[in-house]
């Protein structure tokens, strides 16, 4: 694949690149407490240097103490944290990448649990969700910020770092001194976009004065925050030309704010390339290089993009953390070996809880721990189920020399990852099941599709390694009536060709209730979903709840929530809730989503009888593909 302009070199002031796909920043919660970075930090970014990126930019990292984000966000507050950061950039270098940090103060975009103090910002207007109010900066205060920013900058550079960014997008502090939304000032950085940009652009004067010309300075901006008063396009493309008047060397235009977080990161049911256009009118107003980014999965469209002309560069953030090496598959024309990002977003949800982990890979954050090499001896593995676990642990396995059969009873491979890619946005789990289908076939691996395991396969004269994958079954009440209901499962729901009645009840408001109502709705079925907590697919991150619930609005869905199923029979269901017990009937379609239980049979039936068994996934414990794959890497690691 030429990919010619994707892979043409590019620079940035003096940060001379060989092709045009940027890392952006995103949050990993990797440093230490004390917002050092750790060994663990360094080896997720070494990863991505090696895979070939034109250039590396590290997570936002907090300038003091005030601002900051998380509990383990990277810091740049003392010497220390730069010596530390040191250690970061030449270990990037090393690995032949180039490396930006990007410099942020969260503002009134935080906790003050998290900062030990109140939390501030332009104006005292609570902040969503939280409804934490900020105290209101003085002049005296933001002068002192700005300086906080310069120290930062310097400190950056004294690191050896090639450049900087500074956060100026998604709400926090300097984006909400840019915006309407949330300045409401009265002084000289409030009213008019001259006096809202006062603060941004004293931040990048004040770095330049102190660095000088040749280190380069990358703003970030919020094209449009997609809330109510807040900033758009227009404003942006000003504040734009000022940035670049100040001596900005780059743009990074993405999008959002807090009270808009459910597109910040566009799950897979929003369009690929969503922020494309803001980078596009951004840069028809200035003469400096633009970064898109906004769900840019493939090299195939970050190419089309730069040929269209609608930015100088593409930000690809997922996609990186899915495969670090995408690039360089790319290059190489090794496309089917390229890890496809979901677009499901668990990298956004399990960083805010803990670390940042990835549903299709599961050496992202682990990639010293799961540096395996070939085994000692090659031996005999059978593995069980071939859903997204049992395929990752054949992967592994062949890659490490062992001699690799899987069995599936079904006719395809995938297991019940395959039925939930049937639901409207869900397709590209499909890209997923395929690639781990042909990584194993081209390594070899033998897939005995179609086929039960029984235990008489077993030759006692024959040793075998076996991982049980069998993954879980849909999981049944007790309640009076399931029986006479005929209800049927969501996985008998998902199967291209059931028989579907037009009115249908979904008991379960879960995730995957909420996903089948959307499957049903978008029949033409009449969908009426039950959950007995106050609001549906609360398992779900909260950008896919967000759009889902919004999807199952728009097409007319009934949901009735905080209500509890009492009883089922032939076309009703007796439920409870604030108003008391009344009855919902005529229907023609029961459907129960209610969780899943561990389908571990074949498991005990071969304990004692294999001396080296292994169980994983869902198997263990219905969860999610995360937990599938990961614990699939681990134990194929150890055979």
């Amino acid at each position: 694949m030429a990919l010619e302009k994707l892979f043409s070199p590019f620079s940035i002031g003096t940060l001379k690149i060989n092709n045009r796909i940027v890392m952006p920043p995103m949050a990993t919660s990797y440093a230490t407490p004390e917002g050092f970075v750790s060994d663990r930090q360094i080896a997720y970014y070494v990863e991505r240097a090696r895979g070939g990126v034109g250039y590396i930019t590290v997570e936002h990292t907090g300038i003091l103490q005030q601002g900051k984000a998380s509990p383990n966000m990277l810091m740049i507050t003392t010497d220390e944290h730069a010596s530390h950061l040191n250690a970061l950039v030449e270990a990037v270098h090393d690995a032949g990448g180039k490396i930006v940090v990007q410099l942020n103060h969260a503002g009134r975009q935080t906790f003050s649990k998290v900062t030990g103090s109140p939390i501030v910002g332009p104006s005292p207007i609570p902040v969503f969700p939280t409804m934490e109010t900020p105290l209101e900066l003085s002049v005296s205060e933001i002068e002192e910020i700005i300086g906080a920013f310069v120290a930062a900058a310097e400190r950056v550079k004294d690191a050896g770092a090639d450049g900087v960014e500074l956060h100026m997008a998604h709400g926090y502090l300097i984006c909400s001194f840019l915006s309407p939304f949330s300045n409401k000032r009265e002084d000289h950085y409030g009213g008019d976009i001259s006096g809202r940009s006062l603060f941004a652009l004293e931040v990048v004067r004040s770095i330049r004065h102190r660095i000088g010309s040749d280190f380069p300075v990358i703003c970030r901006l919020s094209g449009d925050e997609y809330v109510e008063g807040g900033l758009n396009i227009e404003d942006t493309k000003q504040i734009a030309k000022l940035l670049q008047k100040e001596g900005a060397d780059a743009l990074h235009i993405s999008a959002c704010t807090a009270a808009s977080n459910f597109l910040n990161h566009p799950p897979y049911y929003v369009e690929e390339g969503v922020f494309v256009h803001l980078a596009e009118a951004v840069k028809s107003e200035v003469n400096i290089p633009v970064i898109a980014v906004g769900r840019i999965r493939n090299a195939a469209m970050a190419d089309q993009i730069i040929r269209d002309e609608k930015a100088d560069l593409v930000s690809m953030g997922r996609a990186l953390i899915a495969d670090p090496h995408l690039p360089i598959k790319t290059k190489k024309d090794q496309l089917g070996e390229i890890i496809p990002c979901i677009s499901c977003n668990k990298c956004v949800q399990t960083m805010r809880k803990d670390y940042l982990r990835c549903s299709v890979n599961p050496e992202t954050g682990n990639e010293s721990r799961f540096r395996f090499s070939k085994a000692d001896q090659s031996k005999q593995v059978w593995i069980v189920g071939a859903g997204p676990g049992g395929l990752k642990a054949a992967e592994i396995a062949a890659l490490r020399g062992h001699q690799v059969t899987v069995f599936e009873k079904n006719n395809q491979t995938g297991g019940r990852m395959r039925l939930g890619a049937n639901p409207p946005g869900k397709a590209v789990y499909n890209e997923f099941l395929d690639y781990l289908e042909s990584r194993v076939k081209a390594l070899g691996v033998t897939l005995e599709i179609g086929r039960e395991f029984t235990t008489d396969m077993l030759d006692p004269e024959t040793p075998v390694s076996v991982i049980v994958a069998t993954g879980a079954l849909p999981q049944l009440p007790d309640w009076k009536g399931v029986k006479e209901s005929n209800a049927l499962s969501v996985d008998h729901v998902l199967i291209e060709g059931a028989e579907i009645g037009q009115k249908v009840l979904v008991v379960g408001g879960g995730g995957s209730g909420a996903e089948v109502a959307d499957y049903l709705s978008d029949r033409g079925k009449e969908v009426t979903l039950v959950e007995m907590l106050e609001i549906i697919a609360t398992d779900l991150v909260n950008h896919l709840q967000h759009y889902l619930g919004q999807r199952l609005k728009e097409k007319g869905v009934t949901i009735l929530t905080s209500t509890r199923v009492l009883e089922l029979g032939k076309g009703y269901a007796m439920v409870e809730d604030a108003s008391g017990v009344r009855k919902l009937n005529g229907f023609d379609t029961i459907v129960l989503a209610l969780g899943s239980t561990p389908n571990d049979n074949i498991y005990r039936r071969l304990e004692g009888k294999v001396s080296d068994l292994y169980l994983i996934g869902d198997a263990i414990e219905p969860r999610e593909i995360v937990d599938a794959v990961y614990e699939a890497e681990e134990v194929a690691s150890k055979i």
